[in-house]
């Protein structure tokens, strides 16, 4: 399926600067910008941002040792407290150098911003910033930008529309926001982001406002839209409806990966995004259609372009998919693991970590934990030696979701 809509169409950025963005390297997080791992280098710390289960107890950022050469790896080393109970700890990312954590209680409206250079095995907590003045809440995706941290917010404070794009600096100060707001002054909805600097491209995705998260009826209020933006302008070029719930934004990577992925969770399907005709307009195709219920929570594209992995949180399993064709992915291998949904890749695309909180209302009586499966051509294996322990902390059972490499 195609689809093609231009609002507004701008050329590609001049020849000269994608030749000096060709020589960049290639970004090992989700934000272009963020200068962290080099191609190269193995990690040895895995951040997870930790909800407790029964949002009794304070949330937290568990740090686990992933060095093979250590007498703890695959352990749970340390946890960072939030202080707080009940923030829904969802989505985290880093400040441009990697010296910052900053973590979102999605349910709380705070930021929590952590310590992560002086000692890496041991973060500390900074500051605690209240986003309700702001007008604006649901953080959720953090994306590293140069002087701060834009946020991508569900909604405003009454649990409503429109979901925004908010600025803030290094020290979560707030700057600026740029609401969603359609051509057609519709509000408009904000789950996921990325940013490809050789087009000039932004594209944000959807999820539900607030209100409905909140309340756990969600599904029934997702949005379809998929919003591409001019990056530099930050102004509003095309609007796309595509399935219910295209959640994750996944460009290809370097200067000549121009298409991307999205996951459709409740549409129970995969869409690829290009440039095609190299005019400024974003062209989305349906390339893969899961079963009823499949639920593909999230996607990751392998650092060479080579493979997409999509988590199906409703089907119990991880797939491989061979994207050389990237309108028409085959099926390499799966592996199955309960309930599968945020996953992170290693820098030499080796490594596939996993976990398995989803959302405190969705969950269920799932067993948390984290996962480790070694991808390649050969297809996928789960390490057994790696089973860090999210069942039996002091305060309980407590709920891994999004990663971060160190």
């Amino acid at each position: 399926m195609r689809r093609k809509l231009a609002v507004l169409a701008l050329p590609i950025v001049a020849t000269g600067l994608l030749g000096a963005l060709a020589s960049r390297e290639v970004a090992f997080d989700e934000s272009v910008f963020v200068k962290g791992l080099e191609p190269a280098e193995r990690e040895t710390i895995l951040y997870v941002w930790t909800r407790d289960a029964d949002h009794e107890d304070s949330d937290f950022l568990a740090v686990v040792d992933v060095d093979p050469e250590s007498d703890t790896y695959g352990e749970i080393v340390a946890t960072a407290p939030t202080g707080s109970a009940g923030n829904e700890a969802h989505h985290f990312g880093y400040t441009e150098n990697a010296d910052r954590i900053f973590g979102a209680g999605m349910f709380s409206n705070k930021l929590f911003i952590y310590d992560v250079k002086t000692d890496p095995r041991r973060p500390t907590l900074l500051k605690t910033v209240d986003l309700n003045p702001t007008g604006y809440s649901g953080p959720h995706t953090i994306y590293a930008v140069p002087g701060g941290v834009m946020l991508a917010m569900l909604g405003k404070v009454d649990g409503g529309g429109p979901g925004a794009l908010m600025f803030v600096d290094d020290d979560g100060n707030f700057q600026r926001a740029n609401p969603v707001i359609h051509p057609d002054g519709t509000p408009g909805y904000m789950y996921d982001v990325g940013v490809k600097l050789e087009l000039n491209r932004m594209i944000t995705s959807s999820w539900a406002h607030p209100g409905h998260v909140k309340a756990g009826d969600h599904p029934a209020h997702s949005g379809k839209d998929v919003v591409v933006w001019d990056w530099n302008e930050k102004k509003i070029l095309q609007v796309e409806q595509l399935d219910l719930a295209p959640l994750e934004v996944r460009w290809m990577h370097g200067a000549r990966g121009l298409g991307g992925f999205t996951n459709a969770a409740f549409g129970n399907s995969v869409w690829y995004w290009e440039d095609a005709d190299r005019d400024g307009t974003i062209e989305f195709h349906r390339v893969i259609e899961l079963g009823e219920g499949a639920t593909p929570a999230d996607m990751r594209v392998s650092y060479d372009n080579r493979y997409l992995y999509v988590s199906l949180w409703g089907a119990g399993k991880v797939q491989q998919y061979d994207i050389a064709d990237p309108k028409g992915p085959a099926l390499v291998s799966e592996v199955a693991i309960p309930q599968p949904n945020m996953m992170k890749l290693s820098p030499d695309s080796r490594r596939l970590y996993v976990t398995n909180s989803i959302l405190s209302s969705l969950d269920g009586d799932v067993r948390f934990g984290a996962w480790l499966i070694h991808v390649g051509p050969d297809g996928m294996r789960i390490d057994p030696d790696f089973q860090p322990d999210f069942q039996n902390f002091a305060t309980g059972p407590a709920g891994p979701h999004d990663m971060l490499l160190k």
